[in-house]
């Protein structure tokens, strides 16, 4: 898709819902990474690979400094697995994949970082979803509603910037309106047909996971 084919400036809920469906497509990638976990006093990170198979597959390689797997994550829609050193079987269920991952990553929710990696593909919008539209001088922010126990409440709200419309951030919230994570999207650079972010933060109460791209290539057809 050509810049071109962007609306500047001024779009309508339409315009933006049309363009999230024709950013929806992601092609099947390889890229280095760099994984790293802030939780109170603490930190840790690590660099590695994440393989993207589409349409919906993940995995993601811990590498050490000499080049040696640390351990092999794969999520395939729901189904999680985990290898590596002292792993002879693979580990499966959330518990025990977080479990395994601590020593390199310390605590961390595996669903945060699925969010985080699907994140980083873009915003996207279900046609079923309730959606209002605030325009603002440099921002312009979708509210998205869900029914919850036969109401509708507030359920995420999504900035965007301005001149190619592209997510500044995507925050979720939960039953009380309170907010439950917030992600954040930087460094965008052209990908195949579209634009993708290489650096994705994710912050909660808890701490602050971050990935950082460091080189994506796009798979060849």
């Amino acid at each position: 898709m050509s810049d071109e084919a962007f609306p500047r400036r001024d779009a309508t809920l339409e315009d933006l819902e049309r363009l999230f469906t024709e950013r929806e497509r992601v092609p099947s990638y390889r890229a280095l990474v760099t994984l790293s976990v802030e939780s109170g006093s603490r930190s840790a990170s690590v660099r590695g690979t994440v393989t993207f198979t589409e349409p919906r597959m993940f995995v993601v390689r811990g590498i050490d400094p000499l080049g040696r797997d640390l351990f092999e994550f794969s999520a395939d829609g729901e189904d999680l697995k985990l290898v590596g050193p002292g792993h002879p079987t693979p580990v499966v269920g959330l518990e025990a994949i977080e479990e395994g991952l601590a020593p390199w990553l310390g605590p961390i929710a595996l669903t945060d970082v699925l969010r985080v990696l699907g994140a980083s593909h873009g915003v996207r919008v279900d046609a079923l979803d309730v959606v209002a539209l605030e325009r603002g001088e440099d921002r312009y922010a979708l509210y998205f509603l869900m029914l919850d126990n036969g109401r509708a409440r507030f359920d995420r709200k999504v900035l965007l910037e301005r001149t190619q419309f592209l997510p500044v951030s995507e925050e979720w919230f939960d039953a009380e309106g309170s907010s439950r994570i917030r992600v954040r999207f930087d460094r965008y650079v052209r990908i195949g047909d579209g634009w993708r972010p290489l650096s994705v933060t994710a912050s909660n109460g808890a701490g602050v996971l971050r990935v950082e791209f460091d080189e994506i290539v796009v798979a060849s057809r």
